[in-house]
């Protein structure tokens, strides 16, 4: 197989935010828009997209996403991995291994690989396992009881043939204990996962995971908040299992993975470094016995396209998929297979798999 060099000719951010026109209230925020940074990388001519998790203001990750990309445009490299290690030294030697800078480096070096699938007429997942899975598991992310019924919801989730859901709590035990009855009722045999989003600290944690145990959960995510590792030693005897990692990155992972303090990772490749570092997660974490779910949350279908080629490249429960109306899924690009019988297809074609709508792109930019 001929050797594919990334000389690296264009870096853009753009920064993208669409108001939401829901009510979506977890326990530790509210949506008011769908917003990320969307990443384009040409290389020798060769378009490729990535994505960069953005919560707050995506000025400030495009900013960044534009900074690190300085230092990579016009150079040639051997690989993606070559292109990370230069920025991530860069970021070590000044302390910034967490946060948006890790954020905008994951968009960048999803883009790359975008690039290098495209330049070398390859999948993504072909760089990561010889024998890729054609199609994963996919739940929905997520229920709000914000936003109305949810048996109507539930109904939604089950019309589009997704396998089960993630339902937002972090109201209180006995608020979340009736919203997690009430979607337990109307689906019974449905994979559910509870998330906090870190609502609870570590007293009332416990308890919630003690009421929980009634509710068949597949797991109960971000019950403290992520960097609680006090709060996550004490659940490790806990009836349900505790999922994280969504608000992790790259070196966070190692003491929960080597200390079994969850029994599921979730990193998001948006956030946490890119799609190598997820691989690598998933990785360790299966060897030492702990299972992985991709998390896509909010975020646009360019995340979602680099997850479900993450799961198909190692073992997984399955990925967030989100059913309700999320333009940046929906619209930012083709190429996307509809769910069927509780999985979907890994995108065909080239890197991602998908082809961004650049005019989508330059209409929600700022």
């Amino acid at each position: 197989m001929a050797i594919v060099l990334l000389k690296v000719e264009a870096l853009e951010a753009f920064p993208i935010a669409i108001k939401v026109e829901e009510d979506l209230k977890g326990g530790t925020f509210s949506y008011s828009h769908f917003q990320t940074v969307l990443v384009r990388a040409v290389c020798d001519g060769v378009e490729g997209w990535g994505e960069a998790m953005t919560r707050f203001d995506p000025e400030a990750t495009a900013s960044m996403v534009r900074y690190l990309g300085k230092a990579l445009t016009g150079r040639v490299y051997p690989e993606v991995r070559a292109a990370w290690n230069q920025i991530w030294r860069e970021l070590r030697v000044r302390g910034h291994t967490r946060g948006v800078s890790v954020e905008a480096l994951s968009g960048i070096e999803i883009a790359l690989y975008d690039c290098l699938g495209k330049a070398s007429r390859r999948p993504l997942n072909s760089f990561f396992t010889s024998n890729p899975t054609p199609e994963v598991g996919v739940f929905a992310g997520s229920l709000f009881a914000s936003r109305g019924s949810l048996a109507s919801q539930v109904e939604q989730v089950r019309a589009k043939e997704l396998g089960g859901a993630k339902i937002k709590i972090g109201f209180g035990v006995d608020e979340d204990v009736r919203t997690l009855a009430a979607v337990r009722k109307a689906w019974p045999e449905g994979m559910l996962v509870a998330d906090a989003n870190g609502a609870y600290d570590v007293k009332n944690a416990l308890k919630a995971a003690a009421a929980f145990s009634d509710f068949d959960l597949a797991w109960f995510e971000e019950p403290v908040l992520s960097d609680d590792w006090e709060g996550y030693t004490a659940l490790k005897g806990s009836k349900v299992r505790i999922g994280a990692g969504e608000s992790w990155f790259a070196g966070d992972f190692d003491r929960p993975i080597e200390e079994k303090l969850v029994g599921v990772l979730e990193p998001s490749v948006s956030r946490c470094g890119g799609v190598a570092i997820e691989m690598e997660v998933a990785e360790k974490g299966g060897a030492r016995g702990v299972s992985f779910s991709p998390m896509t949350g909010m975020n646009s279908v360019i995340s979602l396209a680099a997850s479900l080629h993450a799961a198909s490249a190692r073992p997984s429960i399955g990925v967030e998929f989100n059913p309700f109306p999320n333009p940046l899924q929906s619209e930012l690009a083709a190429g996307l297979e509809a769910p069927r019988g509780g999985k979907i297809g890994v995108p065909h074609g080239h890197g991602l798999g998908i082809s961004v709508d650049l005019a989508f792109v330059k209409k929600h930019s700022r």
